[in-house]
Order: structure tokens, then sequence, then C-alpha cells
């Protein structure tokens, strides 16, 4: 694909994931979106050739941009509850940059879990795309687990693959109640996750 091409690929992209922010997925139309990008009508379609299309391909591009890096290996570099917490942080603070840096100036504010629950409502094959984050998300805790074990610092009887979905639940429930108030911050998000992972660990 040509840098032209993949550059009015990801303005499509943006453009849409901005609007339906904005909007809501069912309130967008497909004229909203042509006018929006600049683009006719044909060359919309020839990206994207449903609103459904175009969906999926956002929340591809957020699944790229929200999956765990796989260049770290968590099980040798988390060896206490601080690197635990530390390595948990710095992630998370790396996806939102990502996420920043693809919307630029044009982020705005949002509810970003009601335009997922009105997404997957809207098309099933969501529902395995979040599926699939979920798992991998609990994988990469269930490392972060295997890591204190491998240097002792997991009490014994712990099973690392039963912690990294109590914690993964948790991590996820806190994180929506977050979502759900205003004017929340990004150092918000990070000291709620701290002080979450913290209160899990003093409970096993």
């Amino acid at each position: 694909m040509s840098k032209i091409a993949t550059d009015t690929r990801t303005n499509i992209l943006k453009t849409a994931l901005l609007l339906f922010l904005e909007k809501g997925y069912k309130d967008v139309s497909y004229q909203d979106l042509v006018k929006k990008t600049g683009l006719s009508k044909g060359a919309m379609y020839h990206y994207f050739a449903s609103k459904e299309e175009l969906l999926n391909a956002v929340f591809d591009l957020f699944s790229q941009s929200s999956s765990q890096p796989t260049s770290i290996a968590p099980e040798d570099l988390v060896k206490d509850y601080a690197s635990f917490k530390k390595l948990y942080a710095d992630i998370k603070i790396g996806q939102l940059n990502d996420f920043k840096a693809f919307l630029g100036a044009d982020l705005v504010t949002f509810n970003w879990v009601l335009f997922c629950l009105e997404a997957v409502a809207a098309n099933e094959k969501l529902r395995i795309t979040i599926g699939e984050l979920a798992k991998l998300e609990m994988k990469f805790i269930e490392k972060c687990f295997l890591g204190l074990e491998k240097h002792g610092n997991l009490p014994k009887g712990k099973d690392p693959v039963l912690l990294a979905g109590c914690l993964y639940y948790q991590l996820e429930g806190a994180g929506l109640v977050m979502f759900l108030m205003e004017n929340q911050k990004d150092e918000d998000f990070i000291a709620l996750y701290d002080k979450t992972i913290d209160d899990f660990f003093k409970i096993i």
C-alpha cells in the first residue's frame, strides 16, 4: 500500500473514531464521515464498504495500540511488588500516549465505555476482539505474578493464573467507575490502578 493510501486510510480511521466518540456510533452517518474527511463517497467506499467495516477497523487499530508489548518478558522484569506496579503503570502510560499521539490535537472529551457498549451492541464481531484483548491482558498480568513467584515474592500456594484473572477484573472495574466520572485526568487513572494493585496485594 502506498504512503498516500496509508495516510488516507489513517485519516479516515482517526476521523471516524473522533466522530464516534463525539456523537456515538449510531448517530454518525456515512455522509458525516464523507463530509468530515473531505473525501468523495466513492473514495470512502474504496477503503471501507460500510460503516460496520469501518467500525471493525477502528477497533483493530485500538487493539494494536492497546496490546501489551511483546519485546519484554514480565516474568524477568517483575521481581517485587514495586516493579510489578511500575511496569504496569509504564505500559498504561505508553498506551495512553500512543492513543493521544494518534488523535493529536483533536482529542475530545468522550465516554469511551458508552461508545464501546454501543459498538458491541451494533457489531457482534467486536465481542471477539474485546475478548481477545482481555485474554492478552490477563496473560500479561499472569506473567507478572510468575515473576514474583520466580523471585520468591509470591506467597506459596497462590495460583498466578487465578490471581491474574482476579486482578484484571478488579482493575477493569475500577477503570470503569473512573471512566463514568467526569473531568478525570490521566494521572487519576494511573493513581487508581496503582492503588488497586496495592489493595490487591494486601488481600493476597
